[in-house]
């Protein structure tokens, strides 16, 4: 890791102007206030898909970028974080990571509804498009926000980019409990061997051994390496954060994402992909460039 992550000092919250970012914004005013951080509201309008009620108000045509601004602005006047307000034009994703170059976001916030099909739509273009192309971390925020998130699960195959989203975990949270997740198989050979019983012991105890290794190799802090708990499943790991997120909503999961940014190149192959999709918690997806 060139430098030690940091908790973000500029957030971008990005909106449709639909209510599926409600959340999403007063997420941003508690992190934005937890962290001390300034913050930028963008909303972006495709001219060729901007929805009706934007091109027509009580009657005559009004430019969609005038509207979109107006009703932003309403939106953020009860907030008690100030915002910087930008509405642009163009191809959604493109112009959300433009505008947090332009203004040095160090974290990006959006959201989806939870449970309604709109949220699969979007996961399908921008939310997945930003995720596999942001330089920053990429907040989805699906539930309400009642208080600082507690806890954070941190999501690991062992990788260097698993670590960086680690290290930007303890730095982003230094007050929540953090877990670091990791999944594991038991191999046939070994069930066939030594039975079902032992086989998972002997995995369990290799995966420890593996885990333990690969967190004493992270550059940090002798008092952070000891915050994170350690939690081994076997099965799928995508499976396993769904099932773990239905029991603890309020928990903020955190995937790591390799250096390429394609999205093959997502922590764990396809568990990020499938996580962003199906749990009920809010997901982070941490770039390994992310500072």
């Amino acid at each position: 890791m060139s430098r030690q992550p940091q908790a973000p000092s500029r957030i971008l919250f990005a909106t449709d102007l639909s209510s599926r970012c409600d959340r999403a914004l007063d997420r941003t005013v508690q992190l934005g206030q937890q962290w001390r951080a300034s913050a930028v509201a963008l909303s972006v309008i495709d001219p060729a898909t901007a929805p009706q009620d934007l091109r027509r108000v009580g009657g005559p045509a009004r430019a969609p970028l005038g509207v979109a601004e107006q009703r932003l602005r309403a939106d953020l006047a009860v907030q008690e974080l100030p915002f910087a307000v930008r509405v642009e034009s163009g191809p959604v994703a493109d112009a959300v990571l433009a505008v947090a170059e332009a203004e040095r976001a160090g974290l990006i916030v959006t959201g989806v509804a939870r449970n309604e099909a709109l949220s699969r739509i979007l996961l399908g273009s921008s939310v997945d498009t930003l995720a596999r192309r942001a330089s920053v971390p990429l907040l989805v925020v699906r539930n309400r926000v009642r208080a600082p998130y507690p806890r954070v699960r941190v999501a690991t195959d062992l990788s260097d980019s698993a670590g960086h989203a680690l290290c930007w975990a303890l730095a982003a949270f230094p007050e929540a409990q953090v877990t670091l997740f990791h999944a594991f198989d038991t191999p046939p050979h070994l069930r066939h061997a030594l039975g079902q019983g032992m086989a998972l012991r002997n995995a369990h105890e290799a995966a420890l051994q593996q885990m333990q290794a690969w967190l004493a190799a992270l550059p940090l802090p002798e008092a952070q390496r000891t915050r994170p708990r350690m939690a081994l499943e076997t099965g799928d790991p995508a499976a396993r954060l769904y099932e773990h997120s239905q029991q603890h909503p309020d928990e903020l999961i955190v995937l790591g994402r390799a250096p390429r940014g394609a999205l093959a190149q997502l922590l764990l192959g396809s568990v990020a992909r499938q996580a962003l999709d199906i749990v009920e918690a809010d997901v982070v997806v941490v770039p390994h460039a992310a500072g």
